[in-house]
């Protein structure tokens, strides 16, 4: 199982000091379960210590950025601790010494746009498209 969460939340450096973080579920338009989540948290976590690592882009494959939470597992990712800073990747990301760059292709919606805004530097694509649902 922990071979699938790294497969759907991919993490690649070069040697420049570039870290790229992709959200890799593009049959569901990136949403996010909890294990991916903290997955997410945890890697921004770790690449802004990593000395390495000089700035983070920020990716979703297919035609979206992040579509939110997945809402078949939305029980489980709203369950808990709303405080749990280690766990969140928006806080993470707000922690982060390391500039994040958000490299927006087609949608952001909801927790992806709460993700998107949380990066230092936008970069959209012309499809790019940012959706605020909460209700």
């Amino acid at each position: 199982d922990q071979t699938r969460i790294e497969n759907l939340i991919l993490v690649a450096r070069d040697r420049n000091g570039i870290a790229t973080i992709t959200i890799n579920r593009p049959k569901s338009l990136n949403s996010l379960t909890r294990p991916m989540m903290v997955r997410l948290a945890h890697q921004i976590n770790a690449l802004g210590k990593d000395e390495s690592v000089r700035v983070i882009i920020l990716t979703g494959s297919g035609r979206a950025f992040c579509s939110g939470v997945d809402l078949t597992a939305a029980e489980e990712v709203f369950k808990g601790d709303v405080k749990d800073v280690e766990n969140n990747a928006v806080a993470q990301m707000e922690l982060c010494k390391k500039p994040i760059i958000g490299a927006i292709n087609g949608f952001a919606v909801t927790a992806g746009f709460e993700i998107a805004l949380a990066c230092d530097i936008l970069i959209a694509g012309k499809g790019a498209k940012f959706m605020d649902t909460h209700s």
